[in-house]
């Protein structure tokens, strides 16, 4: 999934927004119930540009996409902003952007990286980490494909003539859990439904880095990842959290 950063630069330009009359996550409602999910921003040529989403997992780590913190490359700052709709006053923490040596650009593997933040957030909350091989289990009994998830973000939301209505808001839906075997979800990926409707949502582009979050509690088992419709629309992937390389990844910084 391309970034905010990617997209804004790219196709269009988009006024920060003041009001949040609407959700951002595809057929999403504005959220007040994860303030531990925030939007990570760079500055170029002195203008905010929102990036990613991304979430707290401990006063001074911040979780997201690995091609999100790609897209920072090594000169781009990293600041988060916790609000709930991002707007150009918004305050903004400051932190060190920690790429994963092992994430190839263009690639769905290796799709974790941090912010550390250089001063300890500690009146949002935290989303929990999941045990390891958490998941595993819903690909063994029958029904359980079906399990809820809870998606969140800032992400788009929907695809306007030219590129893509962003909001900035960070908006939450119920989403399902399709496959964790698929030649897609490859093992490493949880594929989900993203086809908004019947009460569901779908995530979008700006919605990478944001959690996945088992049913309605905070423990986040994915990372927004991609979505494989350019209006998306489909399916779409989140980078699973219950493995030994996500955990292993994180446990230097926790």
């Amino acid at each position: 999934m391309r970034s905010l950063l990617r997209v804004l630069l790219a196709t269009t330009v988009v006024a920060l927004a003041v009001a949040a009359p609407s959700g951002a996550i595809l057929n999403g409602k504005p959220d007040t119930a994860h303030p531990y999910v925030g939007i990570l921003v760079t500055v170029v040529d002195e203008e905010r540009v929102p990036v990613c989403s991304g979430f707290l997992v401990s006063p001074t780590v911040f979780i997201t996409a690995a091609h999100c913190v790609d897209d920072l490359g090594e000169t781009l700052p990293a600041f988060v902003s916790f609000d709930q709709a991002f707007t150009e006053s918004s305050p903004l923490r400051s932190g060190t952007a920690m790429p994963n040596p092992r994430f190839v650009a263009g690639s769905s593997s290796h799709e974790i990286a941090v912010v550390l933040l250089d001063a300890a957030v500690t009146d949002r909350g935290y989303a929990q980490l999941p045990s390891l091989g958490q998941l595993d289990s819903l690909n063994k009994r029958k029904g359980l494909q079906d399990r809820s998830l809870t998606i969140v973000g800032y992400g788009a939301n929907n695809a306007v003539k030219g590129g893509f209505d962003f909001q900035l808001v960070r908006s939450f839906a119920s989403s399902r859990l399709l496959n964790l075997t698929s030649s897609n979800a490859g093992g490493f990926n949880l594929q989900l439904s993203s086809n908004p409707g019947q009460g569901k949502g779908a995530i979008c582009f700006g919605d990478s880095g944001g959690p996945v979050l088992l049913g309605s509690s905070d423990v986040a088992v994915g990372i927004n990842s991609f979505v494989n419709n350019r209006h998306c629309a489909g399916n779409a992937f989140a980078f699973r959290l219950d493995t030994a390389e996500s955990l292993g990844f994180l446990a230097p910084y926790l």
